[in-house]
């Protein structure tokens, strides 16, 4: 069988004829496609059956999850390997965090996890409507930024609360796929807070009028490089979050223990559970095939389908920007 194999450290991608799997473990699954194979390490427990609605952990009514299946586009469905998962995984990160409940809630911290006592008893400042509004970054706009980002503006419309997203990106081409992707989802799926797509200069300066100088309440980090950890830092505001699901590498974190401190800023870092987010993702990506499940055109997430053999010539162009995701098809 033929696999697209990258031979590190160079930038070398080949096809190459590969053995078929086998089994090596009690939990293996060995997943056959037409005449391709793929050996999925200890996957027995990973497995769904998109077939049949009844088995989804799903928030969707019924009679919505039947209209899916008639709907639902193949291409889109490699999605949720991890790109879509990853980018859920970051904005579920950032709603979560403990520093973001009290915009949520609309108590002060730390009485905003003690209901049964009242504002009354507890002497409490309140907050005003400005406090309330959320400040989130998105730094990297590439195929999982934006899936970060659609989630994001998915959930913040479902909790009807104030926000404002501001996403950038050092090129040009993914700021403006971004914009269509943007225009292209509907109204509930973006609430009726502000978002907007920035150069880096430009989001600092949109941020700091904004808030106030304040700084966001949280910064997603979709780019794995420190200079994007760097800008995070800049762009947070004291007490606030960073969630960092880019890919880094060898180059050390920017930051000393010192800054960190000073600025009371919590750094949620690392890969996402792609199996415990395929529920979640799974509900985003049926609700979302305006943006997931078409091919090659402005808004959509996947630029092209191609077969193995253009496997070099399209990893070079992704690594250059060039075009967004590309799927293969080996029977192409």
């Amino acid at each position: 069988m033929q696999a697209v194999r990258w031979h590190p450290p160079a930038f070398d991608i080949r096809v190459e004829s590969v053995p078929i799997p086998q089994i090596q473990h009690p939990d293996d699954v060995i997943v056959k496609v037409r005449a391709q194979y793929v050996r999925v390490p200890r996957g027995g427990g990973t497995l769904f059956n998109l077939s049949n609605p009844d088995t989804w952990s799903s928030s969707l009514p019924a009679q919505e999850k039947e209209k899916c299946l008639t709907r639902l586009a193949d291409a889109s469905l490699l999605l949720l390997a991890d790109i879509l998962p990853t980018g859920v995984f970051a904005a579920l990160q950032a709603l979560t965090h403990p520093k973001v409940q009290p915009l949520l809630i609309g108590r002060p911290w730390p009485l905003c996890f003690s209901p049964e006592i009242s504002a009354a008893e507890s002497n409490e400042v309140g907050l005003t409507a400005e406090d309330r509004v959320l400040t989130f970054a998105i730094i990297g706009l590439g195929p999982v930024g934006i899936c970060a980002a659609v989630s994001l503006l998915d959930a913040l419309a479902t909790r009807r609360v104030p926000f404002r997203i501001v996403a950038t990106d050092l090129l040009e081409s993914r700021r403006e796929k971004m914009k269509t992707v943007y225009d292209a989802i509907d109204a509930s799926g973006k609430g009726a807070g502000e978002f907007v797509v920035l150069s880096a200069d430009d989001a600092k300066v949109y941020i700091h009028e904004t808030t106030g100088g304040v700084g966001c309440t949280a910064v997603l980090e979709v780019v794995g490089h420190p200079d994007a950890l760097t800008s995070a830092y800049d762009l947070v505001r004291a007490f606030g979050i960073i969630v960092s699901v880019g890919m880094h590498r060898v180059l050390p974190i920017p930051y000393t223990g010192r800054q960190l401190y000073n600025k009371n800023v919590s750094f949620d870092f690392g890969r996402c559970p792609a199996r415990a987010m395929f529920p979640a993702a799974f509900d985003l990506l049926v609700k979302r095939q305006d943006v997931f499940g078409t091919v090659g055109k402005p808004a959509s997430l996947i630029d092209r389908v191609v077969g193995f053999n253009a496997a070099p010539e399209s990893y070079r162009a992704f690594d250059q920007g060039e075009v967004g995701k590309v799927i293969f098809n080996p029977w192409d």
